[in-house]
């Protein structure tokens, strides 16, 4: 999917990964509307690169269906749906019930509301694309987080039941397993395997208008999470041993600082 004069929805636009895909497909001829909880911020990010801004709290339903009226309100139609929004909350079966629900509800359910609003309006116009941002967690594991890696593979299985669902139908579907990108999220976690061979936004942009413009369902960032991804295919209890050997190399280092 080429971008170009076609209208794009971001949520979480207002920095990391979803300014820098707002950014970009502004600059390739799009027309963005780039949504992110706090108006005033979407604001100050959407006014130099001519986006729309609409505030949205993408965990609640109601906030989804208003961010898609708004769009075919203004431009008559939704081209591209970008669910890029996401939180990280750190800890093990710890976690409490209102953190799962919480993140359950960015990372996965705003997901299923933008699919849920969105492709009517794609099923009518004809055509459609949804990008749902996942991560390289999503084929994976990463320890300090059940919860993130939890929500990550749901969406990815989401993913695959729409691809499946609906290509037919003229709408396309893509997700984004990104590993190490320098945002917020990875913050003190440089030294882990998690941010290894890290990559810029703008870096990471590049990656997803190429997978776009062929429309690859899976667009990946670093060859290693497809590598162990395939391990995971072919050999489950080798897989588990793998994580399980990385988790004993990650606590005894824990235990050398």
């Amino acid at each position: 999917m080429n971008v170009k004069d076609k209208v794009v929805v971001v949520t979480g636009g207002a920095g990391g990964i979803g300014l820098a895909l707002c950014t970009r497909f502004a600059q390739d001829g799009a027309h963005v509307v780039l949504s992110d909880l706090d108006q005033d911020s979407c604001e100050k990010h959407a006014e130099p690169i001519g986006a729309l801004p609409v505030a949205a709290d993408v965990g609640r339903e109601e906030d989804i269906a208003r961010l898609v009226a708004a769009t075919v309100e203004r431009f008559g139609r939704i081209d591209l749906f970008v669910s890029n929004a996401g939180i990280a909350i750190d800890g093990g079966i710890e976690t409490t019930t209102e953190q799962w629900q919480k993140i359950i509800g960015v990372n996965l359910m705003s997901e299923i509301f933008a699919a849920k609003y969105a492709i009517p309006h794609m099923l009518e116009q004809g055509s459609g694309y949804l990008l749902n941002v996942a991560s390289a967690a999503g084929l994976l594991v990463i320890f300090d987080t059940v919860s993130y890696t939890v929500t990550k593979h749901a969406a990815i299985g989401f993913s695959e039941w729409l691809a499946a669902t609906y290509i037919d139908q003229g709408i396309g579907v893509s997700v984004l397993c990104p590993a190490a990108v320098r945002t917020p999220i990875l913050a003190g976690k440089e030294d882990t395997p998690e941010g290894r061979g890290a990559i810029t936004t703008d870096q990471l942009a590049d990656i997803v208008v190429k997978g776009l413009d062929e429309e690859h369902f899976m667009i990946s960032t670093h060859p290693w999470v497809l590598e162990r991804f395939a391990v995971k295919a072919r050999d489950y209890d080798g897989y588990i041993a793998m994580l399980r050997s990385d988790r004993t190399a990650q606590l005894a280092k824990a235990g050398a600082v």
